[in-house]
């Protein structure tokens, strides 16, 4: 495992319009795994940033996350420093989660239509409640 001292960090994750419930499942999972260390957490204006010393374990817990609540995760890295010795570039990642405001089963309204929620993924699937038609749409369409 690399060091954790002095600040030093390899990505973050940005946990935007979080309940507490979320930020406590990433903490509790990565004290449980013991692959990596969250090294700072600092909170912002909308949720709060957790500082890993792990790019690697960064980014499957960010596709852990999404399959536990569902929501949009956004993975993007920026290149840190050249390493001295053997030239290779080194990055940081950033991990964007942000959870959709419904759930499986929750009614919602699409194009000032009512329609329950079936299915959470990359797409929402709905059957809208006037005339029981399925229908699949883009999650971020529906925020």
């Amino acid at each position: 495992m690399k060091p954790t001292g002095g600040g030093y960090f390899e990505g973050i994750l940005q946990l935007r319009e979080t309940t507490d419930e979320i930020a406590n499942w990433v903490r509790n999972k990565v004290q449980k795994d013991a692959k990596a260390v969250i090294t700072k957490e600092k909170p912002v204006t909308n949720g709060i940033d957790l500082y890993f010393n792990d790019q690697h374990y960064l980014q499957s817990l960010g596709k852990k996350l999404k399959l536990q609540f569902g929501g949009t995760l956004t993975i993007s890295r920026r290149l840190h420093t050249v390493h001295k010795i053997t030239s290779k570039l080194l990055y940081r990642v950033s991990v964007l989660y942000k959870p959709l405001p419904f759930k499986r089963g929750d009614i919602i309204d699409v194009h000032g239509e009512q329609a329950i929620v079936l299915a959470v993924g990359s797409k929402v699937q709905i059957r809208y409640l006037s005339s029981s038609k399925k229908d699949m749409i883009r999650a971020d369409r529906l925020r």
